[in-house]
């Protein structure tokens, strides 16, 4: 019965298998580049957050528009972050990856 299962968990083991290592690798390479989009949106956070309380470059009163801008860069910048959505992905690939060894161990 052990090795009926184990002929059928097979397939599904070895897609587990792939996806898993390459999703791995897919994430370290993203990683890099969401770390450069997030710093791109802290600039973006600074520059709204230096309008609205200096008026630069305008030279006249913001509007909250400028707070809220400054607000949802920051948000989105901490998304994008290493601890962010690559960490979650980076959880979601773990999971996966004990799904599999626990198919193995059948």
């Amino acid at each position: 019965m052990r090795i009926f299962f184990k002929i059928i968990l097979f397939p599904i083991s070895l897609v587990l298998t792939i996806i898993v290592a390459v999703s791995s690798f897919l994430i370290e390479k993203a990683a890099f580049i969401l770390y450069i989009l997030s710093c791109i949106c802290f600039l973006g956070a600074i520059l709204a957050f230096i309008q609205y309380f200096t008026g630069w470059p305008y030279s006249q009163a913001s509007s909250s528009y400028d707070l809220y801008f400054g607000i949802a860069w920051v948000v989105i910048g901490l998304i994008l972050t290493p601890y962010g959505l690559p960490r979650v992905l980076a959880t979601f690939i773990g999971l996966l990856a004990r799904l599999n060894d626990r198919i193995k161990a059948i």
